[in-house]
């Protein structure tokens, strides 16, 4: 599986901006901000080339340097990948969910990795999400 694929399947591609679930603005493949940081506002436009430039911009800037010394396999790294761009890897990096993946606990961290709430709402989609992402997680082992 490529990197961006299972972050492009539950986000799917808009070309205007929307807002999603949690009420921010989004374009193309859930993309909340512009790669100078500014934010998606209503009216924003977006073309499939350039949301895959922009997917990839934010994990190659934000995420990828910041969980490369987890040492991950492939899948593991997609999982987390997939998770940190749709919660933020802020909120991943203060999570309980970060700490037991660092230490290896492994009934800690599928505990904590709970994201599946928008406005207080668990959302099916979400629950689904991360479902796959943790049986991706964990397809070959730990």
């Amino acid at each position: 599986m490529v990197s961006t694929e299972l972050i492009k399947k539950f986000e799917s591609f808009r070309a205007c901006a929307y807002k999603c679930p949690a009420g921010v603005w989004t374009c193309g493949f859930g993309s909340t901000k512009w790669e100078d940081g500014t934010n998606v506002k209503r009216g924003d436009k977006i073309t499939q080339d350039r949301a895959d430039k922009l997917l990839n911009h934010y994990l190659d800037t934000y995420v990828r340097p910041k969980i490369k010394d987890l040492k991950l396999k492939q899948c593991q790294q997609e999982a987390i990948e997939s998770l940190c761009y749709n919660i933020g890897i802020n909120s991943f990096l203060k999570s309980k969910c970060y700490r037991a993946l660092k230490q290896k606990d492994w009934p800690t961290f599928i505990k904590e990795y709970d994201w599946v709430k928008a406005n207080g709402k668990v959302l099916p989609g979400l629950l689904r999400r991360r479902t796959e992402e943790l049986a991706l997680f964990f397809s070959q082992g730990v």
